[in-house]
């Protein structure tokens, strides 16, 4: 039984986070930079492969208003780079305001600056797969 990667698509870092094999908890993975299509698309394969993922999550970020922005459409575009090239199957998740939550789970820590930025990527990532866990176990109990 594999795993459920979870991942929060910016234009210069890429949050990522993973879930337990049972698929109850979800933890920070990393930060990838964003130095390309391609290459993030690799780094995430790698990733499927060392770590077992059955299922991607990916956050949408709609604007407040629940309409799709700029940002959503170039994330559904990653979707569907990602889709191809992994065969594997993804599920978008609303993710309006998990930078924020992330922002505050964070504040009480001594990270600054570049670091906290690091952080609140993956926190957020972890947050957008939490969300989708206690969905998705309401979905599969008894699976």
């Amino acid at each position: 039984m594999g795993s459920i990667l979870s991942i929060d698509y910016g234009l210069k870092r890429v949050g990522l986070a993973i879930s337990d094999e049972n698929k109850s908890f979800s933890f920070p993975l990393s930060v990838i930079e964003n130095n390309g299509t391609k290459k993030l698309i690799n780094k995430i394969k790698e990733i499927i492969l060392e770590r077992d993922i059955d299922l991607i999550v990916v956050g949408m970020p709609f604007n407040m208003d629940k309409t799709k922005g700029e940002m959503a459409e170039k994330v559904e575009v990653f979707v569907k780079l990602l889709k191809n090239e992994t065969n594997k199957t993804i599920e978008t998740v609303d993710e309006r305001l998990t930078s924020f939550v992330a922002l505050e789970n964070l504040k009480e820590t001594k990270l600054k600056g570049k670091k906290l930025r690091k952080y609140i990527d993956s926190e957020s990532a972890r947050l957008i797969l939490q969300e989708f866990l206690e969905g998705y176990n309401g979905r599969h109990d008894g699976t």
